[in-house]
């Protein structure tokens, strides 16, 4: 392995990443690390929040080969989704009571097909949302896409945080309808439970 410090984009470092250069992934590491801990210590408490960040850094190494960049050449997206999966699980464990680790060491088939499974019911979701009512929908988006807090969507749409409560709630009604309408799963209604906390956790 060789060692190299200046890239200029996140395509040049996950290239030079799948070279095996530590220099590449530093870079990558200082680059992402605060913001995906900040983000990350929203939803756990700081500890956890480190522990997530460095799997997700982890798995970025580990998975370096397969690992694309955005249409923007950024790694990103991938980044924070990884992070939020890994938010998700945290959550799922906690509320199946089930040690992490034990989890991921000796079941990794079972964490591929719930994250399979978030995925799919988060596509569905994306598809209802878009049915919601404007206002709701917006303000729904903010909380999901912007990850704003309650007090930032009141105060950028000039209402009450009890009306962003409230709509915030009246959506995720709508979505807990439609995914029992389509015949839900126990996990899938638990997963939705889940996103729920994500999402008000701020």
């Amino acid at each position: 392995m060789h060692v190299e410090k200046s890239y200029e984009s996140d395509a040049n470092l996950l290239q030079s990443l799948r070279e095996e250069n530590i220099g590449a992934f530093k870079a990558l590491y200082d680059k992402y690390w605060e913001p995906l801990y900040m983000r990350a210590a929203k939803r756990v408490g700081v500890n956890d929040a480190k522990d997530l960040v460095q799997e997700v850094m982890t798995t970025l190494w580990l998975r370096r080969m397969f690992i694309v960049t955005d249409e923007n050449g950024e790694l990103s997206r991938y980044l924070f989704t990884a992070l939020k999966y890994r938010i998700i699980s945290y959550y799922t464990d906690r509320f199946a009571h089930i040690e992490k680790a034990e989890l991921f060491d000796a079941m990794p088939d079972v964490v591929e097909e719930k994250l399979l499974e978030t995925k799919q019911l988060e596509e569905f979701i994306e598809y209802e949302i878009n049915l919601l009512p404007d206002r709701i929908q917006q303000v729904f988006r903010l909380s999901r896409e912007n990850d704003l807090s309650v007090k930032q969507i009141a105060q950028i749409l000039h209402i009450s945080e009890q009306t962003v409560k409230n709509q915030l709630t009246e959506a995720l009604k709508r979505l807990r309808r439609a995914i029992r309408s389509k015949g839900a799963t126990d996990n899938e209604l638990l997963i939705l439970t889940i996103l729920s906390c994500y999402y008000f956790c701020s």
